[in-house]
């Protein structure tokens, strides 16, 4: 089984992606902890800024990261991989889309303690350094593949997440993969 999550930032899918992952049995994958660590080797501490300002000037690394994906997608079988694009390297992959109101998007990232590339310390900072985030990413996928990772056709299923919990969500995700086997 392939699944791959996208969604927004504080969407909820690295905790789905484990509770996936051990529900199934499958492997994980997450370029989003990827771009983390190059973010680090070029010098940024915080991934927005990273994003914006490098990534953006230097469409190699969205390229080196994308041709992982869709290595791992060919060459593997059991697993879910949190990519923001990989529902189009992974074309036969069961593919999940994760929205979230910004605010509560930017309140989840605030909580995260684990998210120690993120500079924002307010609520403010981090609503606008997430709508940055994800603008930057819009355009850039746009300009590198025309792909639009808001047209919500390219899923097979797209669950708003922002008033459900980690379980809900959980449930109403694993309810449409199993019914997929039916």
């Amino acid at each position: 089984m392939k699944i791959t999550l996208a969604g927004s930032p504080g969407s909820g899918k690295s905790t789905l992606r484990k509770l996936l992952a051990e529900h199934y049995g499958l492997s994980t994958k997450g370029t989003g902890d990827f771009m983390r660590e190059l973010s680090a080797k070029y010098g940024y501490s915080d991934i927005t800024q990273f994003l914006v300002e490098y990534v953006s000037e230097h469409p190699e690394v969205d390229h080196q990261v994308d041709e992982e994906q869709r290595i791992y997608g060919k060459e593997n079988d059991d697993f879910v991989l949190d990519a923001h694009l990989g529902f189009h390297f992974v074309p036969d992959s069961i593919r999940i889309c994760l929205i979230c109101d910004l605010e509560e998007a930017a309140r989840r990232i605030l909580d995260d303690s684990g998210r120690t590339t993120e500079s924002a310390t307010n609520i403010k900072d981090s609503i606008d350094s997430s709508q940055q985030r994800r603008d930057t990413m819009h355009k850039n996928f746009l300009s590198l593949y025309q792909v639009d990772i808001d047209d919500h056709s390219n899923f097979d299923l797209v669950l708003d997440t922002s008033r459900l919990t980690s379980v809900e969500v959980f449930e109403k995700v694993t309810d449409f993969i199993d019914s997929l086997s039916t």
